[in-house]
């Protein structure tokens, strides 16, 4: 039972109907007729099929030869620019925790995985939910036993990652017990990182100040008080207005006293454990502090694998022992509700990084997870390099049209559901239920709609109510 040509291994057959029956042929689709296989993500070359995480079912009838209730699976060779779209509620935060899943060391052996080396990844958890992913499905919580029932079904057993470490910011409610703290480097940040987050241009007095101060304290460890200790000095200012220091000192300090700031905070390279989770848990930082982080993380992962990859190049090239210092080859960035990181209409820190790194990162091994309820918010030079889209239900046509324009492939023209034909995809979109979604990418011909499987994890954003 995982990827398998022999139909009696296969997953639960938990679709054998559909109400969505798709007029558009699947012209080309990577698939394996034995055992009834979906490879989305790349394209097949002979009978390679490791590397492969499993999504769900192909949920959709289709005119011609029909492709309901295969399997589906997600390449996890390549580095992928990943974008999950869909109003609250419609299975996209659910989606990475399936796709972490996928790609995480696991407790146990798991079907859902079909020889994956496991993948160090980092979570932008704004909304502190995917700490669960270190735990099994208990019986005891109403909502984990409809999970217990569907992994049943589905016939999954209950799992939970191997190795997952929760960050929060001081201050932050814990109640694990085994958080660790999260508080960036100052020396980390960059000079228009901190213009961003304090509201300021770069190419103004502000922005002179702050980029003066950080050249001065150079590449040694400090604190934002040796920051303020330096504009505050009058001899360091001979032509520098006074309001236009206090316009920058009272913003740094009361940085200061967040204490989210140490001179002894996180290295980005200590989050690189080779096949470890980390997630950060910033659902009570204001959303300017998310993005700086996401920002830290981002521009840091870059240059640290950028550097890495560099050097296994180099001594592959003329023939040398590669000197491993623990860095991995591979890395995931998964961020939920990306347009709170990274707004179209916003100045904001992380936007120039996660640029930078979707249009670099893949030659670095990096892949870029998002998800968002607000396609139409998210800044859109993001998206320039998305391979794999999951579009779940939107309602809003301007959130369903910036969606569309970023699925990698043609989308579904004619569909009939419930006896009628819908020719627009926004209406598709429209009517479909959470955990369904129609999966895009380079290698199909079109999108293919999708059923999300269920977590093997506890999920931790299910309703309380």
């Amino acid at each position: 039972m995982t990827f398998s040509t022999k139909s009696a291994e296969r997953f639960g057959n938990v679709i054998d109907k559909s109400s969505y029956a798709v007029e558009d042929p699947l012209v080309k689709l990577q698939y394996v007729s034995r055992g009834q296989n979906v490879v989305f993500g790349r394209a097949l070359k002979g009978e390679n099929y490791d590397n492969l995480l499993y999504v769900g079912k192909i949920l959709e009838s289709t005119k011609g030869k029909s492709y309901l209730g295969a399997d589906a699976w997600l390449d996890t060779t390549f580095p992928h620019v990943i974008y999950i779209t869909g109003t609250r509620g419609s299975g996209k935060s659910f989606d990475l925790g399936v796709l972490v899943e996928g790609i995480s060391e696991l407790a146990k052996a798991s079907p859902i995985q079909n020889e994956v080396k496991p993948i160090t990844s980092i979570i932008i958890d704004t909304q502190s939910q995917f700490w669960t992913l270190g735990y099994a499905p208990r019986e005891t919580i109403e909502a984990n036993k409809i999970q217990l029932d569907e992994l049943k079904r589905w016939n999954l057993e209950p799992n939970n990652l191997a190795a997952a470490k929760v960050y929060v910011p001081p201050g932050s409610t814990t109640f694990l017990g085994a958080e660790k703290t999260l508080q960036i480097r100052p020396r980390d940040v960059r000079a228009e990182e901190w213009c961003a987050l304090l509201g300021q241009e770069v190419y103004s007095p502000q922005g002179h100040i702050i980029t003066a101060t950080l050249e001065a304290l150079g590449d040694n460890d400090f604190e934002i008080a040796d920051m303020l200790t330096y504009i505050g000095d009058d001899t360091n200012w001979p032509t520098v207005a006074e309001s236009s220091r206090n316009a920058i000192t009272y913003k740094l300090d009361d940085y200061r006293r967040t204490n989210l700031f140490s001179a002894s905070g996180l290295s980005v390279k200590d989050l690189l454990e080779d096949g470890t989770c980390n997630i950060l848990s910033l659902r009570e930082l204001r959303n300017e502090d998310k993005s700086l982080i996401t920002a830290v993380i981002a521009r840091n992962l870059f240059d640290i694998l950028g550097r890495h990859h560099n050097r296994k190049k180099t001594a592959s090239f003329f023939q040398k022992p590669f000197d491993a210092d623990g860095t991995p080859d591979r890395v995931w960035l998964v961020i939920d509700e990306a347009h709170v990181v990274a707004p179209k209409d916003q100045i904001s820190p992380a936007r120039s990084a996660l640029v930078e790194y979707v249009k670099r990162g893949r030659d670095a091994g990096l892949s870029l997870v998002l998800a968002t309820q607000q396609p139409s918010a998210l800044d859109d030079r993001i998206l320039s390099q998305v391979n794999v889209t999951f579009s779940h239900r939107l309602s809003f046509q301007s959130d369903i049209n910036a969606a569309v324009d970023r699925i990698p492939t043609k989308s579904v023209k004619t569909m009939k559901f419930a006896g009628t034909n819908l020719t627009d995809f926004g209406d598709m979109v429209r009517v479909l239920d959470a955990g369904q979604c129609f999966l895009g990418d380079q290698a199909s011909s079109r999108t293919v709609l999708v059923q999300i499987r269920p977590r093997v994890s506890a999920h931790g954003g299910y309703s309380p109510f």
